[in-house]
């Protein structure tokens, strides 16, 4: 029995140690394509006074949304892990990429928020 644990522990070691050339993102795409997002507004928060309001809720937006998909989890944390996890040159490639279709969903929301508001007036 001990034999056997050990070459299960053996084989596990060498599938790990062999993963990364075959490594996928541990995160869902869903969760990072709103990582993206609101890594884009956090950017946009901290370069310039003009945009910090809208970037920071943009950002809050984008995590919200992350909250609400895996509830118990420090999404925050999460979120800095990711970009932590990034190397520079590939997170401004990612965020953008990301630019327009995060843009977008921000305008839809805006519009619906807007609708919605001026239906009850």
């Amino acid at each position: 029995m001990k034999r056997v644990l050990a070459s299960l522990t053996l084989g596990a070691a060498l599938v790990a140690t062999s993963a990364p050339a075959f490594a996928q993102d541990p995160v869902p795409e869903i969760d990072r394509k709103d990582m993206e997002c609101a890594a884009l507004f956090a950017l946009m928060a901290g370069s310039d006074p003009q945009y910090q309001a809208s970037g920071a809720m943009g950002m809050a937006y984008f995590i919200g949304r992350l909250e609400g998909r895996n509830p118990g989890t420090n999404q925050v944390q999460r979120f800095s892990d990711w970009v932590n996890s990034q190397d520079e040159a590939s997170l401004l490639t990612m965020i953008d990429t990301a630019g327009e279709r995060c843009a977008t969903e921000m305008e839809t929301l805006g519009t619906s928020m807007t609708t919605v508001g001026s239906a009850g007036a």
